[in-house]
């Protein structure tokens, strides 16, 4: 997948210019209206990239949707997830990939707050240790990370 099919880099956020530390409202619990226009994220040797999981591309393939590898081109990643967008400073996240995802509670932190001090607003679905796998993002309450 390249950039032409809407494979994107995430460039660093600039939340710290308004320095808002806390969030202006709580995040309410997601429905599957909300999460139509998920992305999928996957941290990379080098960069973290992102694409929306309905995009043309995508509509392309048997699957009718990308996947964590599309973004990778098959190749490894430190971790992946899917996210939506509340603005264009402030991201919802979870750790959820077939292939890459989150493997505990510790690591899913460190993904969030990595996220945070690139210059992003966050909230994370968190990761669920009984289950051993990050939350998804309906029927859970986001946690804010500062």
């Amino acid at each position: 997948m390249a950039s032409a099919e809407g494979l994107q880099t995430l460039a660093d956020g600039s939340v710290e210019a308004d320095g808002r530390a806390t969030p202006s409202s709580e995040a309410a619990t997601l429905t599957q209206a909300d999460v139509a226009a998920k992305r999928l994220w996957a941290v990379r040797q080098d960069d973290v990239v992102y694409a929306e999981e309905l995009c043309p591309f995508g509509r392309t393939l048997e699957t009718g949707v990308i996947k964590h590898t599309n973004l990778t081109g098959g190749n490894s990643a430190y971790g992946g997830g899917e996210l939506l967008w509340q603005d264009e400073r402030t991201l919802i996240l979870n750790g959820q990939s077939g292939r890459y995802g989150i493997r505990s509670s510790d690591e899913m932190t460190a993904v969030s707050v990595a996220f945070r001090k690139s210059g992003y607003h966050v909230w994370s679905m968190g990761y669920d240790a009984e289950a051993d796998w990050p939350l998804p993002f309906v029927g859970v309450r986001p946690q804010w990370i500062p």
